[in-house]
């Protein structure tokens, strides 16, 4: 699973390749300082402030893209209390279980997002001095993962929080000789699909062609 990304990206950049690679605009309603007041971390660990890119209005899905900053580990509705206080490991939802369990059931239905990265890390070799690999796009573009989003409320606290679809890698999928679990990457018909929560998500439950991703260093260590 995934405990780690990063995404170097600014917002203005991020806005070019979301119109290039994916076909969609992303609205900066205050140009490159939308989020000026919203800081969100460029290497990420599950709990911290990451960005990520939701339909700006949700009865259009095919419409407008908006960046939004969040918890990276989805707080879910039935969570009572603040959301520094939600301690469950929630920053990875399976893709086999998300339609039916709880904390993700609702996200499924209806809040679906795109987690744009620079690349996603991943570790191997012995206990005590692993190695961490950092996975990216082959062509240098982001990566842009299927993800669910929620916003929680208690008392006069608002907290917009996030969570990466994590699927099985199979064999012969860049991600497999690393772990037996990755994002759902998407592409431009990946991404309308996912965005589009009355569209059927299963046929992207699937790694990319071999080759799209590059690994750094390129091959894992021995426990």
């Amino acid at each position: 699973m995934c405990n780690l990304y990063t995404m170097d990206r600014s917002l203005a950049t991020l806005a070019a390749d979301f119109e290039r690679l994916l076909g969609r605009t992303l609205v900066l309603s205050a140009g490159p300082d939308t989020l000026a007041n919203q800081p969100w971390a460029t290497t990420v660990y599950p709990k911290y402030q990451g960005l990520f890119v939701r339909a700006a209005d949700p009865a259009d899905p095919g419409g407008a893209l908006e960046p939004a900053v969040g918890r990276w580990g989805v707080v879910p509705f039935f969570h009572k209390g603040a959301a520094k206080a939600w301690k469950f490991p929630t920053n990875n939802a399976r893709s086999e279980e998300m339609a039916t369990k709880a904390s993700f059931r609702d996200c499924v239905k209806s809040r679906r997002c795109v987690i744009p990265a620079s690349t996603i890390c991943e570790w191997s070799g012995p206990q005590g001095k692993k190695t961490r690999h950092a996975i990216a796009m082959a062509d240098g573009s982001p990566l842009f993962l299927a993800g669910l989003w929620a916003s929680h409320q208690w008392e006069d606290e608002r907290t917009e929080s996030y969570t990466m679809v994590m699927q099985e890698a199979a064999p012969g999928d860049d991600m497999h000789r690393f772990h037996n679990r990755q994002p759902v990457f998407l592409d431009r018909a990946g991404a309308a699909t996912w965005l589009d929560c009355a569209a059927d998500y299963g046929p992207l439950l699937k790694g990319p062609p071999a080759g799209t991703l590059v690994a750094d260093p390129p091959e894992p260590v021995a426990a």
